[in-house]
C-alpha cells in the first residue's frame, strides 16, 4: 500500500491522513473490540511539525515500538509521543492475556494541522483500581534506585531484603502484599505478573516496576513518602 497506514498484520489496514488523528484501541479506527482490558483508545497517530508521530493516549498500558531492522524496542510511556523515524515501525502492547502487534508504515512525508482528539465515550475500560498507601510505598521502595538515578537499568531494582529494611516490614508481610498487588493488577489486565498456570511469574518485580514507572503511577516526587 503506497499511502501511510496502520496494519494489524492479520488483514486490516487503516489509511493515515495528515488532516486527522487516527486511533488504535477497543473503539479506535483500528479496533480490537473483544478485549475489555484494552483502552478504548491506546494509540494515536498523527502528522505534526513536518513528521508523523505516535502517542500513547492510554491510562495504564505501556507500549513498545521499534523501527524495522532495529533489534531492541523502546518504551513509549503513557502520555508520551515520539516522532516516527523509519518507513515502518513495529508497535507492541499487551492487555490482559492478549499481546497485540501492529505496523505503522510511512512510505512518504509533508504539512497540515493536527486535529483535536475528542474525549472517549462508551463502555469503561477494566483497569487497576487506585493503589493504597502500602502498595504505593512498596512500589516506591522497589523502584527507588531507578527513581533516584534516572538512566540506570532495571537491573538496579531493589531486592526483597532491601525493601523489607526500607519499610520495616517482615518478609511474610512484604510477600503477602506483593502477591496481592500482582493478583489485583493481573486481574485488571496487566500481563507478566502471574503465569498461565496461576503461579507468580519469576520476573514479576521487574514487570511491576516497569509498569509503575512507565505509567507514572509513581515518580521521583513520591520518594519523600518513604520512611
Amino acid at each position: 500500500m503506497a499511502i501511510p497506514h496502520i496494519d494489524d498484520l492479520v488483514g486490516t489496514i487503516v489509511p493515515l491522513s495528515r488532516d486527522r488523528i487516527t486511533t488504535v484501541g477497543r473503539e479506535g479506527d483500528l479496533a480490537f473490540a473483544d478485549n475489555e482490558h484494552l483502552h478504548r483508545r491506546i494509540l494515536a497517530v498523527y502528522w505534526r511539525d513536518g513528521g508523523w508521530w505516535i502517542e500513547n493516549v492510554g491510562t495504564w498500558i505501556p507500549v513498545r515500538y521499534s523501527p524495522k531492522g532495529v533489534a531492541l524496542s523502546s518504551l513509549l510511556e503513557v502520555g508520551r509521543a515520539v516522532r516516527l523515524s523509519g518507513r515502518e515501525t513495529a508497535v507492541v502492547f499487551r492487555a490482559g492475556r492478549t499481546e497485540y502487534e501492529i505496523a505503522v508504515r510511512i512510505p512518504e512525508l509533508g504539512p497540515t494541522e493536527r486535529t483535536v482528539l475528542p474525549p472517549p465515550v462508551g463502555v469503561e475500560t477494566v483497569g487497576p483500581e487506585s493503589l493504597n498507601d502500602d502498595q504505593t510505598l512498596m512500589l516506591l521502595a522497589l523502584c527507588e534506585p531507578m527513581l533516584k538515578n534516572p538512566g540506570v537499568g532495571i537491573d538496579r531494582i531493589a531486592s526483597m531484603k532491601d525493601v523489607e529494611l526500607r519499610l520495616g516490614w517482615t518478609p511474610s508481610k512484604l510477600r503477602r502484599k506483593l502477591d496481592y498487588l500482582c493478583e489485583k493488577l493481573s486481574a485488571a489486565g496487566i500481563g507478566g505478573l502471574i503465569s498461565d498456570d496461576g503461579v507468580p511469574a519469576s520476573n514479576r518485580r521487574i514487570v511491576l516496576c516497569e509498569w509503575a514507572m512507565s505509567t507514572r503511577v509513581i515518580t521521583a516526587a513520591g520518594l519523600t513518602l518513604l520512611p
